[in-house]
């Protein structure tokens, strides 16, 4: 039955047109708030029911609906297939689902103006914000001193590598489908680069100690598979895998489900 309900709920993972988070949120016993961080307030579901050592798993969402169009920002950028929320609902706890500014009910954010949600989604202010508010579901939850899984789809995976370098708590970090190099991927998609945006290849490496898994898609066409080459020979230690007839949608659900099963990465072996 509560299978049933849960995929009621998440209609865009299961194949209808529009998700509906806060009933597949109280159908998995998730908690909902929205949590101010440094410069924005975060729409956040969280659920505990671990063991008091188990890992936290924090998951970010893509970057939904910037534009409407080439030239017209979107009144609402929120996801309709919230692909990462999807795999949060099917993956260990405790785990987060941490909104980006002006997602979901936090639209109401006084700042949130369109710059935040296209040029400059991957922004400084963007991500000390995440960065806080992260912090902040963590010390309320009671999960201070717990080792932390950053696991981001899409512009998700994006953002989550640009905040790994202040989570000092971090032991992996996973991406899937995400562009790992935002100059190259606005370039290959004929875009004007994201001015006001930071750039993951242009950062100084992660830690060894951080454990890397970027999972790309054989049949994606919006960010190719192909991308971020500059930002692994900057981080040479991380796993890369091509994940075969995957595009990039929410076929990324069954991915995360079956990796969560095999257990054989790194990422899984040393980070429980």
């Amino acid at each position: 039955m509560v299978l049933f309900i849960l995929c009621a709920a998440l209609v865009a993972a299961c194949g209808g047109a529009r998700i509906r988070p806060d009933d597949a949120a109280a159908a998995a016993g998730l908690t909902k708030a929205v949590v101010r961080g440094a410069a924005f307030e975060h729409s956040t579901y969280s659920g505990d029911g671990s063991t008091a050592r188990a890992p936290v798993w924090v998951y970010i969402e893509g970057d939904g609906v910037p534009w409407t169009d080439e030239i017209i920002p979107a009144d609402d950028p929120t996801p309709r297939a919230l692909v990462a929320f999807s795999m949060m609902i099917e993956g260990p706890r405790p785990a987060v689902y941490l909104g980006r500014p002006c997602y979901f009910d936090a639209r109401r954010d006084a700042r949130c103006e369109p710059v935040w949600w296209t040029h400059r989604r991957f922004g400084p202010e963007v991500i000390d914000s995440m960065v806080t508010a992260l912090r902040r579901i963590v010390d309320a939850r009671g999960w201070s001193g717990r080792r932390i899984n950053l696991v981001g789809f899409s512009g998700g995976g994006t953002l989550a590598t640009l905040m790994a370098s202040q989570i000092d708590e971090l032991c992996a970090l996973v991406t899937l489908a995400s562009p790992l190099d935002v100059d190259e991927w606005s370039a290959s998609r004929g875009f004007s680069p994201l001015a006001g945006s930071a750039n993951p290849a242009l950062r100084a490496p992660l830690p060894a100690a951080v454990r890397q898994l970027h999972l790309r898609g054989e049949r994606d066409r919006t960010v190719p598979p192909d991308n971020g080459a500059a930002y692994l020979r900057g981080n040479p230690a991380a796993e890369v895998r091509l994940v075969a007839n995957v595009g990039h949608g929410d076929e990324w659900v069954a991915v995360w489900r079956t990796f969560l099963a095999e257990s054989t990465s790194t990422v899984i072996a040393g980070c429980k």
